[in-house]
C-alpha cells in the first residue's frame, strides 16, 4: 500500500531526467513512497536503448532533455513498444496546441512542480490503464488515448 492509501501492483518505471534534483525527487516519490521499481537515466539516447532491451511499465521523461526532446523520446518509445505508456513532464506552461502535439506520442503531460501524491497517482493510473488495455482490445474496445 502506498502512502496515499491506494493499492499499487507496482511496476517498473524508467525516469529520463537530466536535472539531478528532479531525478532524485522522482526516485524517492515513486520508488520509496510509491513502491515502484524505478530506474533513472539522464541521457535520452541511453533511455531508448534501454526501452529496446528491457521491460518497462512506464516511461516518465522530462520535456527538455539534452540530445533529444522528451517528445522525440516518446515518439521513439511508441515506435519500439506501442503499448508502453509514456508521460512527459515539464515546468513550462503548455498551451492547447502544444498539448495536442505532445499527446500525439505521450499518454499524459504532467506539470512541474507536481505534489508527490499526484505523481504516484498518475504513475499508477497510467500503468493500470496499460495493463487493462490489452484485455479491453480483445473485448472489442480499443486502448484509451487522450484526445
Amino acid at each position: 500500500m502506498s502512502e496515499n492509501g491506494t493499492d499499487i501492483a507496482g511496476g517498473r518505471i524508467l525516469v529520463v531526467e537530466d536535472d539531478p534534483s528532479a531525478a532524485r525527487f522522482a526516485l524517492i516519490v515513486l520508488g520509496e513512497r510509491g513502491g515502484f521499481d524505478v530506474v533513472h537515466v539522464a541521457d535520452p539516447v541511453i533511455a531508448v536503448s534501454r526501452i529496446k532491451s528491457e521491460s518497462w511499465d512506464l516511461v516518465l521523461a522530462d520535456l527538455n532533455l539534452p540530445h533529444m526532446s522528451g517528445l522525440a523520446l516518446a515518439e521513439q518509445a511508441k515506435r519500439i513498444r506501442p503499448e508502453l505508456p509514456v508521460a512527459v513532464i515539464t515546468a513550462m506552461v503548455v498551451g492547447p496546441e502544444a498539448l495536442a502535439s505532445l499527446l500525439r506520442y505521450a499518454d499524459e503531460v504532467l506539470q512541474k512542480p507536481m505534489p508527490p501524491r499526484e505523481l504516484i497517482t498518475a504513475a499508477a493510473g497510467l500503468i493500470g490503464r496499460a495493463r487493462i488495455a490489452p484485455r479491453a482490445c480483445t473485448a472489442g474496445k480499443g486502448p484509451r488515448r487522450p484526445q
